[in-house]
Order: structure tokens, then C-alpha cells, then sequence
């Protein structure tokens, strides 16, 4: 049996049990009174160790495994902040296997149905990361900055207009899907006032709607730059299509100064709705256990803490408080 309760101040409540006079009380657990680890250790990583919850495991197993005493399941759930032991720790198989089924009327819908789709992690040949791995996403999107892959190009013209600021470039690679509103980072001009981060204010594109030429505007005034080569513009761009439409995935590799596609398989990989719900059922199982060697701290803090300190009209004795009997003052 659990210790957590054995220390609970009680509290005289009004009885409402049937047959019960208008004088008589109920002791009870006062449950307001609830205990939890102190800030300074619950937030310092140091105190704790990972655990990882197997199989059926209860708080009590974890807390005979790590403790030598399953009566302290109650600090396995204060060192998580867990409230609710049927939502927020992992169910037992059958359990679990049961409710998918409920949620998803049939073992097809459960296995087979597609829930989302999610990306996989894509590099350039020099192993810069494209595409992050693990967005969630539906099964159509716009661009709405989860996709974010960074091509780099070189400049091919360039024309500065001092009188607005505006920067006019063709690139050397055009680049597909490019839009007004876009960003762009460029890097590599020896004056700084041409390096950062920049809003596309006008694109032209040809035929095949690859950019032509872009516009962007520096947010000040500079001297015209003398181009030496190694100039670039890493474009920040948002996947737009939906998963029927799109077949590959399209960027520039400045090392290898080549267009790659990359098939839709490579990039997308649909999650079932059992994969889905596996994981967060999963997640649930990585936990933090208190080290052994600061359980007298927190049960010390516990003996401290609970006790009720004298004063006001409810204190009748450290572990007791009695609450007023509304009826008897009418």
C-alpha cells in the first residue's frame, strides 16, 4: 500500500451520509494538501535519472525496482508531475489495444489508415540538412514555413540602385517555385551591409517558371560591391503542392552544381494510425526517477511540510482541521 496517504494531514468535513445528524463530522483525507517535489531539485536534471517503463510495469514495480519499496509509487508520479495515472502513464496491452480499436472500428482502419504524413531527413551532398526530419504534415500543404531547406546558388549580374537601396541579381542557378515574400540569406560580400537576410520584392521567371532574375532591398545605403566569386544566396523554400501532385523535391547542390529531384518516397513517409497513437503511448514510457540517494531530502521536506501550523478558526492540531458547519449557523 501506498505511503503517499499515511502522511495527508485529515480534515473534519460535514457528513452527508445518510442518517447522519446535523452535528456529525467525516474524517478525511485532505487532499488539497498535496505534496510535491521542491523547485530547486525538480528543476535541476542532476537529481534525476531516465527510466524507461517496460512492458505492463505499474508506478509501484518502478518503485521496487529503483527503491526497494513499491509503497513509494507516489514519487515516481510526483518526479513526472503526474496527475492523472490513466491518461498520463502508458496502459497495459490489452488496455491499449482495446481503445485503438473502439477509436478506429476495425483492425484495417487501425493498421492500414493513414493518420499523417511526416518527412524524412534529406542532406546535400556536403551534409547540410535540406529537409528536417519529423514534421508532421497532412496529406496536401502550402507554404506555411515547415519546410524550410536552404539552396544555395551564386550571383551571376548584379546591380545595386543606390537611390532605393534595391539590389536586382540574376542567379546563376535559377531556382524553382521562388516567390515574392520569400527570404533569402546571402553571405560571402566583403562589405557586411550586403550580407543577411532579405525579402524578395520582385521575381521574374522564364518559361519553365525558374527564376530569372530576383529584387530584394538592403535596409541601407552602400557602395557598389565588387563581385569575387564566392558570393551566395542560400534561398529559404517552402514546399507547395500536395502529396498526389508532387512527385519529387527539387534543390540546387552548390558542391556538386547540380539540380537534384529527389522521388517523394525519399522525403514522405505516410504514418498509420496505429504508428500514430504507438508513439505517443511510447513517449509516455521515457520517464525521470528520483536518485536514491536524495529520497531523505524529499520525505524530510514532506514531514516538514505537511504538518498544519497553528492559527485560524479550522486548526484543531497539526495533522487535523475542521471545517465549519454551515447548518449549525442557521
Amino acid at each position: 500500500m501506498s505511503l503517499y496517504f499515511r502522511d495527508i494531514p485529515n480534515f473534519d468535513y460535514v457528513s452527508r451520509l445518510p442518517g447522519a445528524k446535523i452535528s456529525d463530522y467525516i474524517t478525511v483525507k485532505n487532499l488539497f494538501k498535496r505534496g510535491k517535489i521542491r523547485e530547486d531539485i525538480f528543476g535541476d536534471l542532476q537529481y534525476f535519472t531516465k527510466y524507461k517503463i517496460i512492458g505492463d510495469e505499474r508506478p509501484d514495480n518502478v518503485a521496487f525496482k529503483i527503491y526497494g519499496d513499491e509503497r513509494l509509487d507516489w514519487l515516481i508520479l510526483l518526479s513526472n508531475n503526474i496527475l492523472n495515472i490513466q491518461t498520463e502513464w502508458p496502459l497495459p496491452q490489452t488496455a491499449f489495444d482495446k481503445i485503438l480499436l473502439e477509436r478506429y472500428g476495425s483492425y484495417d482502419n487501425l493498421y492500414n489508415g493513414i493518420h499523417h504524413y511526416e518527412t524524412k531527413e534529406l542532406k546535400t551532398s556536403s551534409g547540410d540538412i535540406l529537409l528536417k526530419e519529423g514534421i508532421i504534415i497532412n496529406d496536401s500543404w502550402g507554404s506555411n514555413g515547415n519546410f524550410i531547406s536552404g539552396i544555395e546558388t551564386s550571383f551571376g549580374l548584379f546591380f545595386y540602385i543606390e537611390t532605393d537601396s534595391t539590389v536586382k541579381t540574376y542567379l546563376r542557378q535559377a531556382i524553382l517555385g521562388l516567390e515574392v515574400g520569400d527570404e533569402i540569406e546571402v553571405k560571402n560580400f566583403d562589405d557586411d551591409n550586403f550580407n543577411g537576410k532579405f525579402k524578395v520584392t520582385k521575381v521574374v521567371k522564364n518559361g519553365n517558371n525558374y527564376t530569372d532574375y530576383i529584387e530584394y532591398k538592403l535596409p541601407t545605403n552602400a557602395e557598389i560591391p565588387t563581385l569575387n566569386g564566392t558570393e551566395k544566396i542560400n534561398y529559404i523554400s517552402t514546399i507547395e503542392s500536395a502529396i498526389g501532385n508532387i512527385y519529387y523535391y527539387q534543390y540546387y547542390d552548390y558542391k556538386i552544381e547540380e539540380v537534384v529531384n529527389v522521388p517523394i518516397a525519399n522525403f514522405i513517409t505516410p504514418i498509420t494510425n496505429y504508428e500514430y497513437e504507438a508513439k505517443i503511448e511510447d513517449d509516455k514510457r521515457n520517464i525521470f526517477a528520483l536518485k536514491s540517494n536524495y529520497l531523505n531530502v524529499i520525505l524530510n521536506d514532506i514531514e516538514i511540510n505537511y504538518p498544519y501550523k497553528e492559527g485560524g478558526q479550522q486548526y484543531v492540531n497539526e495533522t487535523l482541521k475542521k471545517g465549519e458547519n454551515i447548518r449549525l449557523m442557521n
